[in-house]
């Protein structure tokens, strides 16, 4: 009976710990779908903000063209009813209900004229627009939102100085709607959880799809990465709004012309709403387990009360019990799958449409080049490049999941001979490139060719890209030292370099270092680079400076180590 005894308490023992390795294999699968939940919308966030910045920019670009053609028009007729009248015209041009009026302001800093016909001599020389345009030379600025007193609507200033024989004579204003400006950003066609805003360089909001009365007396945190860093061009990061209180993944661009920046903000509860019905029968299929586990457990107790054959029936469920939990295993593997299966298919299928934007705005570029102003033809070119840039980025991502996947088969190798392939491709595709190549010699390894061959073409092609600005460019590869059984092996150049601070970022997808008008790129080839070299055992830094070139080393298995690895 005794022996019985400690059956039963070791039955009711091992029931506890399979029920808690359940429930924590559970919480760990529903962590990890989360985890890679949050990742897609912060990849996701990242690509709105950029393409809504790409909207603000046009709206930034057409309101320059207003101004500079009111300053010209200022210059030539000054304060007489030829400008009141091309003021009205210009104004006509613009979206209705887009810009609430247009003032002019003289080098004292009082207006002298107002398309409302009010407010003249009103000071306003200590407003900080104003003061910036007096030493700042000719700039477009963007001020901070004030209710207007003669609409009673939220605005905001967008101005340009007026120069009079290159001296500063005034500036002239365009008093924009803070709600049109929401309503283009609600134009995103988010969810109604969703939130794009605009943000003054400041910290005020200018502009809120959601809540913009509200928001437009509100600043935005000082510990917002926008804020903390003024360099950065874009990143994500999470928050809980004080406006709504949901917790949201934010993506951000900043403007550099202005200091603008574009905020696509994703609520969690609609990041994580395609993920419910998973949450639920993932949450079913455990409580069954559960009970089954308690009714085994409760029937081996039974079992072993009334008869002796306690050790044989235990043996039993544990089995029964071990194939259930690698049938749950299995089918969380499956639904990993699955999840990658889909991120690749929308990679995937986002091409089409892109051809058809690239193509469309191709063929009005084409067909209706006569009617285009030259405004038009810039929104077009924006519009193409928009497109290639993104064709890029689907073609990176591709490509990085296709060899995330494939097999790696190591074979011997001469990375000296890749490498000049490598620089032959470059050379064809800009012959009137002049580069100094250093290629060592001895350069053999036991590696897969087609992974290796793209670590190669990511640090070569960022060398000869990062080096395209700079007069007698240097790039080379070169044996460093062969220790602990490893090669190691380092690609440097003299372009145009990093700053160390954001090394960490190096390696991260989506991350760049160099605004897209600086540099072209999607910010995933160190990214491959990365996981093609830890796949192959080996490990990838770098080092660089800013306008001094930058290094990086990677490290694979010497032909023996990676023998005796195969084997």
């Amino acid at each position: 009976m005794k022996r019985l005894r400690g059956l039963m308490l070791l039955v009711a023992v091992l029931t506890t710990l399979a029920l808690a390795g359940l429930w924590w294999q559970s919480d760990q699968s529903r962590e990890q779908l989360r985890r890679q939940a949050f990742d897609l919308a912060q990849q996701r966030s990242l690509n709105l903000a950029d393409a809504m910045g790409g909207q603000i920019e046009g709206v930034l670009g057409s309101l320059d063209t207003a101004l500079l053609g009111l300053r010209r028009d200022w210059l030539a007729h000054g304060r007489s009813d030829t400008f009141a009248r091309l003021v009205q015209e210009t104004l006509g041009t613009l979206p209705d209900g887009f810009v609430d009026y247009v003032s002019v302001v003289d080098a004292s800093g009082h207006i002298v004229f107002n398309s409302y016909g009010a407010e003249a001599g009103v000071y306003v020389g200590d407003r900080p627009h104003f003061q910036a345009h007096r030493t700042g030379g000719d700039q477009l600025l963007v001020g901070t939102p004030v209710r207007s007193r003669l609409s009673g609507r939220w605005v905001f200033v967008v101005s340009r100085p007026i120069l009079r024989e290159s001296r500063f004579d005034g500036t002239v204003h365009l008093l924009v709607s803070s709600d049109y400006v929401a309503g283009r950003l609600a134009e995103l066609r988010l969810s109604d959880q969703d939130v794009v805003s605009l943000v003054h360089h400041s910290g005020d909001l200018l502009a809120h799809s959601r809540y913009n009365a509200g928001a437009l007396s509100r600043q935005v945190p000082a510990d917002r990465p926008f804020m903390a860093d003024r360099v950065a061009g874009g990143g994500v990061f999470r928050y809980i709004s004080p406006l709504d209180q949901r917790w949201r993944t934010a993506g951000w661009r900043r403007h550099f012309d202005t200091g603008l920046v574009t905020v696509v903000a994703l609520s969690d509860d609609m990041v994580l709403e395609p993920l419910r019905p998973i949450f639920d029968r993932e949450q079913d299929m455990t409580v069954g387990l559960t009970a089954m586990l308690l009714g085994g457990a409760t029937l081996i107790i039974v079992l072993l009360g009334r008869v002796g054959r306690s050790q044989e029936q235990l043996h039993e469920l544990a089995a029964a019990l071990e194939h259930r939990i690698e049938e749950r295993t299995q089918e969380l593997a499956e639904l990993n799958a699955e999840l990658e299966a889909f991120a690749y298919s929308v990679s995937h299928d986002l091409r089409t449409p892109l051809r058809s934007i690239h193509g469309f705005a191709a063929l009005l570029e084409d067909d209706d080049a006569g009617t285009l102003t030259e405004t038009g033809h810039t929104h077009v070119r924006r519009i193409q490049g928009a497109t290639r840039r993104m064709g890029q980025l689907i073609t990176d991502l591709l490509s990085m999941a296709h060899l995330n996947r494939a097999a790696v088969k190591r074979v011997p190798l001469d990375l000296g001979e890749m490498a000049r392939s490598i620089i032959d491709d470059l050379q064809r595709s800009e012959p009137s490139r002049q580069v100094q190549w250093d290629i060592g010699e001895d350069m053999k390894v036991t590696a897969d060719p087609v992974l290796i061959r793209a670590v190669l073409q990511n640090l070569l092609g960022n060398a000869w890209k990062y080096t395209s600005q700079t007069a007698q460019p240097r790039i080379s590869l070169v044996r460093e030292s062969r220790d602990d059984g490893t090669q190691t092996f380092r690609v440097s150049d003299n372009g145009a370099g990093f700053d160390m601070t954001y090394a960490a970022q190096l390696f991260q997808p989506f991350r760049r270092l160099h605004a897209h008008h600086e540099f072209e790129g999607s910010g995933v080839g160190l990214a491959t680079v990365r996981r093609i070299i830890e796949r192959h055992g080996g490990q990838v830094r770098g080092e660089g400076a800013v306008g001094q070139g930058a290094s990086f080393w990677f490290s694979l298995p010497d032909a023996a180590a990676a023998t005796e690895d195969q084997a």
